[in-house]
């Protein structure tokens, strides 16, 4: 048998979706499929980690149900779920809906007259409390976050210096989260072009990547021409990065399209529809990894690269 593949795992961008990430892990943790190499974009970054800190399932959970439960991150994201018209049956439930609805139109406003909406402590401050002063080199597992930089629409990869000021980076939203401003850059969540991050664990080193890619929600209503530009906008992404994972050698999509990406309150839904899709791909990831091993795969990419290099 060939040796084993270097392994990375690309862990997608999806917000609250991205809690699915630990029923990914879990599976593949109890398959005995462990990464060599994991890097994250955005909500992906935080997972990853927590992972390439410890890849214990349970001690992965836990850590992220005490970093959604954070009070002030809790209810600065609850204004952003909208709320189901068929709940507000009751007095209080009704003015409750009002309180939202209103919440929800400031923030719309804000969002397009002031540079973002919230002070970075309400995330780096979350972050602090997760992780504390690591750094990316303490990491037994190389981990890399990925953000963008508005300037030059260039990936940010960090994989050195302070845990929490990469995952920072990742994570911050444009609007909502001050950007990073270092060396020219103005440095924000990496969500929109580099929504899974399979060219950075190639990059590392990885022989063998595993994308985990979170489906964008899906709106069904358009009432305004800024619903309208922001679902043409996720179209594009959405096409651009099936070109990404296409990339990948393996690909798990949990399928939890009907959350929203700030209703954290769905995190135990989300985190059992990646168990059951890794459970439902794990026969196929261990034949195509068996696979890999088999001296007669490096044989035919050798004769492959032969070919090729003789068309040149």
């Amino acid at each position: 048998m060939a040796k084993k593949p270097k392994i990375g795992i690309a862990l997608g961008s999806g917000g609250a979706r991205g809690l699915a990430h630990a029923g990914v892990l879990q599976v593949l943790e109890e398959a005995g499929i462990r990464a060599d190499i994991v890097a994250g974009t955005s909500m992906g970054s935080i997972v990853g980690a927590l992972y390439a800190q410890s890849p214990d399932p349970d001690w992965i959970w836990d850590k992220l149900k005490i970093y959604v439960s954070n009070k002030d991150f809790a209810d600065y994201w609850a204004p952003f779920v909208p709320k189901d018209e068929m709940e507000a049956q009751s007095t209080q439930a009704r003015l409750s809906g009002v309180f939202d609805f209103m919440q929800r139109k400031m923030i719309a406003v804000k969002t397009v007259t002031r540079p973002w909406i919230q002070e970075r402590e309400k995330l780096l401050n979350p972050l602090g409390a997760a992780f504390g002063p690591l750094r990316f080199e303490d990491l037994p597992i190389p981990m890399a976050a990925v953000a963008l930089d508005l300037v030059s629409g260039r990936p940010v990869v960090a994989t050195s210096g302070p845990l929490v000021e990469g995952l920072y980076a990742s994570c911050a939203i444009p609007a909502v989260f001050p950007p990073v401003r270092r060396d020219g850059m103005i440095i924000v969540d990496g969500g929109g072009p580099f929504r899974v991050p399979v060219e950075t664990c190639r990059a590392l080193g990885a022989d063998f990547v595993i994308a985990v890619d979170i489906p964008a929600f899906e709106e069904s209503t358009f009432n305004t021409g800024l619903d309208m530009i922001l679902r043409s906008n996720t179209i594009a992404r959405q096409r651009l990065n099936e070109f990404v994972c296409a990339q990948a050698d393996f690909v798990i999509r949990p399928q939890v399209t009907e959350f929203h990406w700030a209703d954290f309150g769905a995190g135990d839904a989300c985190r059992a529809r990646g168990l059951a899709e890794a459970r439902k791909e794990l026969k196929h990831l261990r034949g195509l990894l068996r696979w890999r091993r088999n001296p007669r795969y490096h044989m035919k990419m050798k004769v492959k690269r032969l070919l090729r290099m003789h068309l040149d």
